[in-house]
């Protein structure tokens, strides 16, 4: 593969995989009914397919310029679009929120659940400790959770 080539797939995955990486830390915060805001991945996710539409721009390509078996547009902004949504069919992992969808939902349906009078009692039991002991407390049960089957 040419020089050209593999330095805008490269590019094309990089851009992919940040705006996948945003996409998955906004679903996380939509989980955990929070409200949505643009932060450092976004950031990055923007500033990816930036650098991905400026090569496009540099490499003033040829019409009909071929890369693995699609024609790049001629526009970059819409050559970028079309090259980022042809990385997920190289990339063999796929989309990252596809493989924990349905732990989360499981998690949600948890979550869902009312409190059992026993769940009940640990949560007045834990308001009434100190903040950092509380903290202490919820660390050590997340440390152990970690370890059962």
């Amino acid at each position: 593969m040419d020089p050209v080539r593999a330095i805008l797939l490269a590019l094309a995955r990089r851009a992919n995989d940040t705006h996948l990486y945003w996409q998955a830390g906004l679903a996380a915060v939509r989980a955990r009914r929070q409200v949505p805001q643009r932060g450092e991945a976004f950031a990055h996710a923007i500033q990816a397919e930036l650098c991905l539409a400026d090569a496009l721009r540099a490499a003033d390509l040829p019409a009909g310029f071929r890369i693995d078996g699609i024609t790049l547009r001629p526009d970059p902004v819409d050559a970028m679009r079309q090259l980022r949504a042809h990385v997920p069919r190289l990339n063999p992992s796929g989309p990252i929120e596809a493989e924990h969808e349905q732990a989360r939902q499981t998690y949600q349906q948890l979550a869902v659940d009312p409190l059992t009078d026993q769940e009940q009692a640990f949560a007045v039991q834990l308001a009434d400790l100190p903040v950092a002991r509380r903290d202490k407390v919820v660390d050590a049960a997340e440390r152990i959770a970690c370890h059962l089957p």
